[in-house]
Order: C-alpha cells, then sequence, then structure tokens
C-alpha cells in the first residue's frame, strides 16, 4: 500500500504493561490496525512519563528511569477516514491512556 497527500497520524499513549486480554494492549492494538488495512505503525517506549495511567509512575534511580508503569506512544499514518474506523475499536480496548489526531503532510511511505 503507497499513500501520499494529506492525511493523519494518530497517536496513542499508554503503559507498557497495559494487557487487553491476554495480551499486552500496544500488542493488540497494532495487530487489530494492521487486520484493518492502515498504512503504517510504529510503537515507541518512552524513557520517562506519568499521567496516562495512574497519578505517578515514575521513579527515578542515578540517571534511569525504572518504572512498572514505562509509557509507550503508538503512532498510525493514514487517511482521516481509515484512522476514524480504528477510533471506537480503540476506545473499546483502553480503559486508560490518551489518544490525539494530527493533520500530516504524507510525503513518501511505501513498501514492498
Amino acid at each position: 500500500m503507497n499513500t501520499e497527500g494529506k492525511g493523519k497520524i494518530l497517536r496513542i499513549f499508554l503503559n507498557e504493561n497495559t494487557r487487553h486480554g491476554n495480551t499486552l494492549l500496544y500488542e493488540a492494538i497494532v495487530q487489530r490496525a494492521f487486520e484493518q488495512g492502515l498504512a503504517g505503525s510504529m510503537v515507541f517506549r518512552g524513557i520517562e512519563g506519568f499521567g496516562f495511567c495512574c497519578p505517578s509512575c515514575r521513579t527515578r534511580s542515578e540517571g534511569m528511569t525504572i518504572s512498572s508503569c514505562q509509557p509507550l506512544v503508538i503512532e498510525f499514518i493514514d487517511t482521516e477516514a481509515k484512522l476514524n474506523e480504528l477510533i471506537p475499536v480503540l476506545k473499546g480496548m483502553m480503559k486508560t491512556g490518551a489518544i490525539i489526531m494530527q493533520d500530516a503532510d504524507i510525503i513518501f511511505n511505501r513498501f514492498e
């Protein structure tokens, strides 16, 4: 699938350890988006954060973040219509976290 032109970025903030049934939530979200045919996604692990799973999930020790609530961000790029189809599914899967959508000019997005 090749997607270029006006699009959107859907960004999801959540906790690395949050589960959806027997599966890690971020894995379940990426799988669901893949099944729905979205153009692309990536998961980023945050080194520090707070506010998406509990009031305070920060523990710092000698410059390193050690936390039972490691923050994650999942990003998807695609058309607004395709991302809007995914949003109700995400809301049903997530108990905590945040979802935002931003405009994007997709300059290059191709894979084999």
